[in-house]
């Protein structure tokens, strides 16, 4: 069966271009991808591709797809675009953020002031439902 990648039901995870982003989130952000493919259940187009902050920031057909930023806007140049125009969804002690758009662009920002804070984020985020919910933002489900 081939693969395609619907733009609109297929998520882009982001994690930033670099050491420190590739070693501390990028695990997580494999780890949030298994959480997006088990919840799509094997349906054609309902997955998610993580890619660098470098090729989301580049490709003019990213900004059509929903997107899942992973690492704050330190390390992640792609938070650093959304960051300040994103909801707070959840917060804790100015350490832990999850920041989640219900309308339209479909985008978050899971991060943290460090990686255990970062990892605490994407956690809490598919803990919660957060990510049920921005599921069924995207995928339409009912």
């Amino acid at each position: 069966m081939p693969r395609y990648f619907d733009i609109r039901s297929t998520v882009l995870i982001v994690v930033g271009y670099g050491i420190l982003p590739e070693e501390e989130d990028r695990p997580l952000a494999y780890d949030l991808k298994r959480a997006i493919g088990a919840r799509g259940k094997g349906t054609e187009g309902r997955g998610a591709v993580v890619v660098t902050d470098m090729w989301m920031v580049n490709q003019e057909m990213a900004e059509l797809f929903p997107a899942i930023a992973v690492g704050g806007p330190g390390v992640n140049a792609f938070a650093a675009q959304i960051y300040e125009e994103l909801p707070v969804a959840f917060t804790r002690d100015e350490r832990v953020f999850i920041q989640m758009s219900e309308q339209p662009g479909k985008r978050v920002a899971l991060w943290g002031m460090d990686e255990g804070a970062t990892r605490e984020a994407v956690e809490r985020f598919v803990k919660d439902g957060l990510l049920d919910r921005f599921l069924d933002l995207v995928w339409k489900r009912t």
